[in-house]
């Protein structure tokens, strides 16, 4: 397969979980892709890697400009372009709003939210010189409805919805498509805590808030990211994607 035949692709948070399973994705399909976070490559880039001999990772923070900088500057100086970014490292928290720490608010906020600014303003450098390129970032949909305990989480990724959409509308006119991608309950490390025994009530409730009845999987959100970077999304442009297994289109009553 090869719709991404040719393609560069840089992609924050490639050493787990969704940015893991859209690196490979890119892979199969021609791309050459750069992986980045902040925990080395481990087993699970290998697959990406044994693709094809340019896939590379870089290790650095998302929340460092410096970081990001040096990682967009590697990418270009080797490969002479960047076709596609993909922000996918990110965190999660819990707590209410009387709860939550300023310290954790920050932590949440530069991740989530900064870490996918620094990388699309400076990814986006090489993308106007060649007047084309895609940007997806990873939102998620309790960006888009209210969750109780949520407060720190909801309210970054439903700032990176609000930050795609300002994003598209900087770029358009230079050939650039920035969408992001909402998932719903994901099988990720960041859900992993949801396996301990005291978590399995709050799980079931979480299963049974999609009307699928169960938790997504990583390489159902990478399929969707693929679609957004690849020229078959031409015409999409500041959308954000929902990947939830009908969680926000209603609920299902028993009868």
């Amino acid at each position: 397969m090869s719709r991404l035949k040719n393609k560069v692709a840089l992609i924050s948070g490639a050493a787990s979980g969704i940015g893991n399973a859209t690196a490979l994705r890119f892979a199969q399909e021609g791309a050459t892709v750069v992986g980045f976070d902040l925990n080395p490559a481990g087993e699970a880039w290998q697959a990406t890697a044994s693709c094809a001999v340019d896939n590379d990772f870089l290790t650095g923070d998302v929340t460092s400009e410096a970081d990001v900088i040096s990682a967009v500057e590697q990418t270009t100086a080797r490969f002479g372009r960047i076709d596609i970014l993909v922000n996918a490292a990110g965190v999660s928290s819990y707590g209410d709003t009387t709860d939550v720490e300023e310290d954790e608010w920050n932590r949440v906020m530069n991740i989530n939210l900064k870490g996918s600014f620094l990388f699309a303003k400076h990814a986006a450098k090489p993308m106007l010189q060649q007047k084309s390129g895609s940007i997806v970032h990873i939102a998620s949909i309790e960006g888009m409805i209210g969750l109780n305990g949520q407060i720190t989480y909801g309210t970054s990724k439903g700032a990176v919805i609000q930050m795609t959409r300002n994003m598209a509308a900087d770029f358009a006119h230079n050939g650039i498509r920035v969408n992001c991608v909402c998932p719903g309950a994901i099988e990720t490390p960041l859900t992993a805590v949801l396996q301990d025994e005291s978590m399995q009530a709050m799980k079931r409730q979480m299963e049974s808030a999609h009307l699928m009845g169960r938790f997504g999987e990583a390489i159902e959100i990478a399929n969707a990211i693929l679609f957004l970077a690849s020229d078959e999304a031409s015409f999409v442009t500041g959308h954000p994607l929902v990947v939830d297994g009908g969680w926000t289109a209603g609920i299902v009553l028993s009868m």
